[in-house]
C-alpha cells in the first residue's frame, strides 16, 4: 500500500509560474490564458491525486481491501471529472477558434 502513494505523490503537477510569467510578456498577456488553464488543470489534477491518496489511507485504516475501494467511486466525482474535461477542451477549442479568426483579419 505505501509503494501506491509513494507512486501517486510523484503523479502530482506543479505549475511553473515564472516560466508562464515570462511568456505573457513577449504575447502581451495572451499567455495568461493558458497560464489560468494550465493551473486549474494541475490543480484539479493534484486534488485528484490527493482524494485517492485519503481513500487509501482510509481503506488501509479501515481494512478494506483494493477492490472494494475502487467500486466506491461515486458518480457524483465522474460527473465532475467528465464536466472539468469538457470545460479545458471547450477552452481550447475557443482559443483556437479565435486566433485563427484574429490571424486573417490582420
Amino acid at each position: 500500500m505505501n509503494e501506491k502513494i509513494f507512486v501517486l505523490v510523484n503523479q502530482k503537477k506543479a505549475t511553473n509560474h515564472i516560466l508562464h510569467l515570462l511568456l505573457c510578456i513577449p504575447t502581451f498577456g495572451l499567455w495568461l490564458i493558458i497560464w489560468f488553464v494550465v493551473a486549474i488543470s494541475n490543480s484539479n489534477h493534484n486534488d485528484k491525486i490527493q482524494k485517492r491518496i485519503d481513500k487509501l489511507l482510509q481503506s488501509e485504516e479501515r481494512g478494506i481491501n483494493e477492490a472494494e475501494l475502487s467500486r466506491q467511486e461515486t458518480p457524483k466525482e465522474s460527473a465532475a471529472s467528465l464536466y472539468r474535461d469538457l470545460l479545458i477542451i471547450g477552452s481550447v477549442a475557443v482559443m483556437t477558434i479565435l486566433s485563427f479568426i484574429f490571424d486573417k483579419s490582420t
